[in-house]
């Protein structure tokens, strides 16, 4: 007859885990839950530069239409403006030649006056006026923004690996 009681022992000896499965099981648990926390870190970090791309976007547009709405709304425009960089900003709407070129949050706007928060934008506006051959003014304006945190002087070429985006409008009819 044959012994139960070691039947029984030996099928209750198979079930489990061992050590070494549980080691595997929880070494490979780890590998994923480090390749998400890598994936989750790189994302964040795309979001963030894609938020200031935005708003460097946002900010050269918005330099393009200060100076049109300056050309189609003051008459000393075309006799103050010569070629060469400057800046401006929403709330004085002016054109100048000010070397600080820095961007600060004041309530709702990015102006260049140091009263607001400070930020890690920078615009400079780029003027460049011909005459044709019929003496017809043209002004070709880039605005250019950089987050950079160091301004203009860095770089050579404004691209986004540069962490730069521009904004370039040809403004006829000067006259």
């Amino acid at each position: 007859m044959p012994d139960i009681k070691n039947q029984k022992n030996k099928k209750t000896a198979k079930r489990g885990f061992s050590l070494i499965e549980v080691l595997l099981a929880l070494l490979v648990l780890s590998i994923g839950l480090v390749a998400v926390s890598i994936l989750m870190s790189g994302n964040i970090k795309n979001f963030q530069n894609t938020k200031n791309q935005i708003i460097a976007s946002q900010l050269a547009q918005e330099g393009i239409e200060l100076v049109r709405n300056l050309k189609d709304n003051d008459d000393t425009f075309t006799s103050t403006v010569t070629s060469g960089d400057y800046r401006i900003d929403a709330i004085t709407g002016l054109l100048d030649t000010g070397s600080d070129r820095k961007l600060y949050l004041n309530s709702d706007f990015y102006v260049h006056n140091s009263a607001g928060t400070a930020t890690k934008f920078y615009r400079k506006i780029s003027v460049d006026i011909s005459t044709d051959a019929d003496d017809k003014k043209t002004a070709t304006v880039t605005s250019t923004v950089t987050w950079n945190g160091t301004g203009f002087g860095s770089f050579s070429t404004c691209n986004v690996s540069n962490k730069c985006v521009s904004a370039v409008s040809v403004m006829p009819d000067l006259d």
